[in-house]
């Protein structure tokens, strides 16, 4: 490789390099980790529990948004038990809808991880208040869900039945792991019985206790266990923005408020109205006499010592043949578009000299350029051949 192809090719080399390492580097950048994500062993996610549920038997079906668990092909029913992460997508209508429409199965089981999620959404009396401290369990009642003795390192939301309009609370509810100073009835984990229009509602207000980074400590892989092994199914819901039952934006035209179309619309007609003015005010595009002459024969002598100086003997060549062609085709009286074949023929006829070497000195600018002695010789080939036209 000659030292011009090496300078025209190592900055795209270069940067190729640069892209590719730029490339491996994003790559490699591990993407947040979602949390109770039941398929990542961060630590922050739920692998380990949904594996141990697997080999006790336990079918864990991992299922995007509610409506794929609704309108999937095996809609759940009696001997599932269904896991929401959150109920931030549901909204008061889809919320209530989901609740009746999972009335057939064993149990729901919600995951509330601070207050400002809303348990409420499902149609269900619930008010959510930060947790506090390492509560034992201290059931209001007996559940097979929470053994006495059962401890959890810290509640993260604690759950009060009923609502602020003094609502009654249902026959049958109770509380664990609870608020025993305050005396308020909250627990940090909620159970709700089944009614005619929903399942067995348990609300876990600490579903830290559940990832693979705290559950080995206190008591968290047995109630894991006892909350979500209960059925031979278990779909486990991961949320999805298309739970709210509206459609998931595809642009950003979809979330943009409605009335920003008609100050949009104004924009861009004020837009168009500026570029005509400032058209019609400019006036027509005039020509401008240049500063100086240029020569041709200047020109010509600058390019040349850019081919020199870059070693680019094919593409000087190619010039210098260029050049002989169309002064060879107005020699002979050829149009301009006269193929190299045919001027070709016309030359060799003209001088009586072989078509294939008329060929060569015409078109081959590669291997009449392999060296500095072989560009000069074929220059001056051309020039004879020129010369000898004009005679």
């Amino acid at each position: 490789m000659s030292t011009g192809s090496v300078r025209r090719w190592a900055p795209w080399i270069l940067l190729a390099l640069v892209a590719a390492v730029v490339s491996a580097l994003l790559a490699s950048t591990r993407a947040p980790a979602t949390p109770y994500d039941p398929t990542s062993a961060h630590p922050t996610g739920t692998r380990g529990l949904v594996e141990v549920l697997r080999d006790r038997g336990v079918s864990v079906d991992v299922v995007d948004g509610t409506r794929a668990l609704t309108a999937g092909d095996r809609p759940p029913g009696a001997g599932t038990t269904v896991l929401l992460q959150h109920t931030a997508y549901l909204g008061p209508r889809s919320g209530p809808d989901l609740v009746g429409e999972l009335a057939d199965v064993d149990r729901l089981v919600i995951l509330v991880a601070s207050p400002q999620q809303d348990p409420s959404v499902l149609g269900v009396p619930v008010v959510a208040q930060p947790g506090l401290g390492s509560p034992a369990a201290g059931c209001t009642s007996p559940t097979p869900l929470v053994r006495e003795g059962d401890a959890i390192a810290s509640a993260d939301v604690f759950l009060q039945p009923g609502d602020a309009s003094g609502a009654d609370v249902d026959e049958g509810t109770l509380t664990c792991f609870g608020d025993e100073l305050g005396g308020s009835g909250a627990g940090a984990l909620l159970h709700l019985p089944a009614a005619a229009d929903r399942p067995e509602i348990t609300l876990v207000g600490f579903p830290g206790a559940l990832t693979n980074g705290e559950i080995l400590k206190e008591a968290h892989a047995a109630l894991g266990m006892r909350l979500l092994g209960g059925s031979d199914r278990l779909a486990w819901v991961v949320p999805n923005p298309a739970d709210a039952g509206n459609d998931v934006p595809t642009g950003l035209w979809d979330v943009l408020p409605r009335n920003m179309t008609a100050s949009v619309v104004l924009l861009a007609a004020a837009v168009l109205a500026l570029a005509l003015w400032r058209g019609r005010r400019l006036g027509p595009v005039v020509t401008e006499p240049l500063p100086t002459i240029v020569h041709a024969s200047q020109t010509t002598r600058s390019r040349g010592r850019l081919y020199r100086q870059a070693a680019d003997r094919e593409h000087a060549l190619a010039a210098l043949q260029e050049g002989s062609r169309h002064r060879l085709r107005a020699r002979l009286g050829l149009p301009t578009s006269t193929p190299a074949d045919s001027l070709t023929r016309a030359v060799a006829d003209a001088t009586d000299r072989p078509h294939d070497a008329i060929h060569r000195l015409l078109t081959d600018h590669r291997s009449a350029a392999a060296d500095d002695a072989a560009f000069v010789t074929t220059a001056r080939e051309l020039r004879s051949l020129e010369e000898g036209l004009n005679r």
